[in-house]
């Protein structure tokens, strides 16, 4: 369709709120929109290109129709931009990538609360977040527990009270609840005492630190006193790793941006309590629209994915006074509360928007250094292996079993060169037993029968833990399914090291290029580690079912009940008949077969 025809449709359009949809010339959804007029805004495509941005004017470019949906209202519109950006992944839209939630750190209600990372806010307790990573969330509890000396095992209290203390203990780490060096009432001040710590109130927790020390000084008792010496040294580690920059009681995210040419960067500074507890970053390809309607969308998706929304959103961007209201009324409906989008002109607001944006700016240059590092090996490995495309994304397999059960394939991703483990996937093998290649092709048609789902595009490269009869398997089962995609094989040597590549009759070495050995070799290693790993698992918990429901009256709902309670077979095994007639869901009768099944000697049985 030309230009002027594209113009005479959208002249036609009603000035009322919609969503409107770019097509290309195969029909394909190239960028989805909204509007509160659609007339204006899609007749806005096709006049006077001049004022459009490059990027705004390469998709408009490839136009060749459009269709539209009219809404109630501006709200509707934006729930409906959203979900036919996700359900179609226009190119030039700008994209939130493996949304899958973000952590949060809970200290739970219970009779020994505990502290633990968790992406659901469904149980009672205090939560504190979010953070850009379970890695992340984990190393500020593990300080957390130091500072206030809380345990960093995976003892449960108070079922493993009065057990004998780990490590953690004998290097004061910990002050030994489990031994019963402390009472209950003292184990509850330290759980307050992380809950201040992970709520940022560092100062007035170190004023008390600094009194009861100088307390147990005076009262001579030197050991107390050490150890609130050392709390203290430990928080001022934790303080220093957050930078104040508002009053404690300011919660707010604040997104910075730097584009270019090359590509677009968005930061978000998480901050809490009024320090910067966290930080994430997103990285957009040239040509990828980044203006203010891209980046409302964005910001819509970056919030559906989150159960926390602070009362303040910076943006350091200039959005248009229709995408701020419709930002900021969608928000506050999701919240439930006033939310304020703020793009700060002036003040200390400014200042931290420019911040964010700073970050950006660095972000970009460390991630294009990486990338061109990265492209520059990937056409090394490309020209090595003889492919048709560079690698972009790789997938690496390997099958493993216990016994003739719990036969596992692991499929692990990398994407660019690097580990994508949020992209991992295992397949627990229903057809074939200690068959590495039945198990094999069992896997592959599974995942590929996926290949049209989001986060499962189709691999430039699958690897293979095995040599030319692996290979020859995954290639047949891919002719059938009717794909051709590179397969190669990871051939050991002696010591269990990638030695070789097989395509199935060829074999190339690797052992003497040193950089590309060790790639090959990280990718086996992490493949059968996760493999292994998905396997054990599997097998644990088929062992853990079975052995319970080999008790008269003991089935799979029951055994789960059992499991909860006490944490595992070895909590059910210690356990006194006392504390299983305790267990709700369990009659008297199920209660003593469950004891005399775990003490059959001390009873006389064998």
């Amino acid at each position: 369709m030309k230009r002027s025809e594209l113009l005479e449709k959208a002249n036609n359009l009603p000035q009322v709120s919609g969503v409107y949809l770019m097509k290309n010339k195969d029909g394909k959804i190239i960028y989805v929109g909204k509007s509160k007029s659609l007339r204006n805004r899609v007749t806005s495509y096709f006049v006077n290109s001049s004022n459009h941005s490059i990027k705004t004017a390469k998709m408009v470019s490839n136009v060749d129709d459009f269709e539209y949906y009219v809404t109630d209202n501006e709200m509707e519109a934006l729930v409906l931009e959203n979900k036919f950006i996700k359900q179609h992944m226009p190119k030039y839209n700008i994209k939130l990538k493996d949304a899958k939630g973000y952590p949060y750190i809970v200290v739970t209600d219970d009779e020994y609360p505990r502290i633990d990372v968790t992406y659901n806010r469904t149980k009672d307790g205090s939560y504190f977040g979010p953070f850009t990573s379970v890695a992340n969330a984990w190393n500020i509890v593990e300080s957390v527990k130091k500072t206030v000396r809380l345990p960093l095992c995976k003892k449960v209290f108070p079922r493993d009270l009065g057990t004998k203390a780990c490590l953690n203990y004998h290097i004061k780490q910990c002050d030994g609840i489990c031994l019963g060096k402390i009472t209950k009432s003292e184990y509850f001040e330290s759980i307050s005492e992380a809950k201040r710590l992970l709520g940022g109130d560092y100062k007035a927790l170190k004023r008390e630190f600094e009194k009861k020390m100088l307390d147990a000084s005076e009262e001579m008792l030197f050991e107390r006193a050490a150890k609130y010496r050392d709390c203290m040294i430990a928080l001022t580690k934790l303080s220093d790793r957050q930078k104040i920059v508002s009053s404690p009681d300011t919660n707010e995210d604040v997104f910075g941006y730097y584009t270019d040419d090359g590509g677009s960067t968005l930061t978000v500074l998480m901050v809490r309590n009024g320090a910067i507890t966290d930080r994430d970053k997103f990285f957009f390809r040239a040509d990828e629209i980044f203006d203010s309607e891209s980046i409302t969308s964005f910001l819509v998706r970056f919030y559906d994915m989150c159960d926390f929304i602070p009362k303040t959103v910076i943006c350091d961007y200039e959005l248009e006074e229709e995408d701020r209201d419709f930002l900021e009324k969608y928000l506050t409906e999701k919240n439930g509360s006033k939310i304020n989008v703020r793009v700060p002109q002036v003040g200390d607001k400014k200042k931290l928007a420019r911040m964010a944006s700073e970050n950006a700016r660095e972000l970009t240059k460390v991630y294009r250094e990486e990338l061109t590092r990265d492209n520059d090996f990937l056409l090394k490995i490309t020209k090595l292996l003889g492919l048709e495309l560079v690698p972009e994304r790789i997938e690496a397999y390997d099958a493993s079993n216990s016994g003739a059960e719990n036969t596992t394939v692991g499929m692990i991703v990398l994407e660019n060169g690097k580990f994508a483990k949020k992209k991992y996937r295992s397949f627990g093998i229903k057809t074939t037993f200690s068959d590495d290649y039945g198990a094999i092709r069992e896997a592959v048609i599974r995942r590929m029968d996926h290949r049209n789902d989001e986060g499962w595009e189709l691999p430039d490269l699958m690897l293979i833990d095995g040599g030319v009869g692996h290979v020859g398997v995954v290639k047949q089962t891919l002719r059938d399914i009717g794909l051709d995609l590179p397969v190669l094989g990871m051939v050991k040597d002696d010591h269990h090291k990638t030695r070789t590549l097989t395509d199935g009759e060829n074999e190339i070495g690797i052992a003497g290029i040193k950089d590309v050995f060790t790639f090959f070799y990280k990718i086996q290693e992490e493949v059968h580690r996760f493999t292994l790993s998905r396997m054990d698992t599997k097998r644990r918990k088929a062992v853990k079912k079975s052995s319970l429901e080999e008790i008269e009256g003991i089935g799979e709902k029951k055994a789960k009940i059992l499991n909860g309670r006490f944490g595992g077979l070895k909590g059910i095994k210690e356990a006194s008949l006392e504390e299983l007639l305790t267990v709700k869901g369990l009659t008297e009768r199920d209660a003593s077969r469950v004891y005399s099944y775990f003490h059959k000697e001390e009873n006389g049985e064998r």
